[in-house]
């Protein structure tokens, strides 16, 4: 049940994604015309795309993780088979999900004292931490998503990863 709640949670980061991305390319684009042909410019634009890339960037680094493509130091696993080698994914795994758990609560801090300091963005007119509330969402989910893994893991099944035959994709 957890993989499908995982699942549709990917379904809306990915969608989430593509219109960031398609938002930042055509925003870029418009705001290169305006100062290359008209000597204007779109004072938001500049902000919005920093802080998308910021975005993307991290809910992608949840995507992956639900995939276990994310980047990791598995160095010892390749002297590994079967059941020790899952044993030690699942301990890896395991740390990984106390890392980002970790990871939640110093965003969260984050947030309250960039809360509390009440800088407002110049060119958004918003309050800066409503624009760093993904960071404890997607640090949570990447936790969540670690611990399917190693739930997974110790199950024995595979992961989204490998193929039928065990194979990596």
């Amino acid at each position: 049940m957890l993989r499908k709640v995982s699942d549709l949670i990917e379904k809306i980061e990915s969608v989430i994604i593509f219109l960031l991305v398609l938002l930042m390319v055509i925003f870029s684009f418009v705001q290169i015309v305006l100062r290359n042909f008209f000597a204007i410019s779109i004072f938001w634009i500049d902000d919005f795309a920093r802080h998308a890339v910021l975005w993307v960037g991290f809910i992608a680094m949840s995507v992956v993780t639900s995939h276990a493509k994310h980047i990791n130091i598995d160095v010892l696993s390749r002297f590994f088979k079967g059941k020790s080698k899952r044993v030690m994914n699942s301990f890896k795994y395991l740390v990984s999900a106390v890392v980002s758990g970790i990871l939640v609560y110093a965003s969260i801090t984050f947030v309250q004292y960039e809360k509390a300091g009440g800088e407002i963005s110049q060119t958004l007119k918003i309050p800066v931490w409503y624009l760093e509330l993904f960071f404890p969402v997607v640090f949570f989910l990447t936790s969540v998503r670690f611990v399917i893994l190693t739930i997974e893991e110790i199950k024995g099944k595979e992961s989204k990863e490998h193929d039928d035959k065990g194979m990596m994709i």
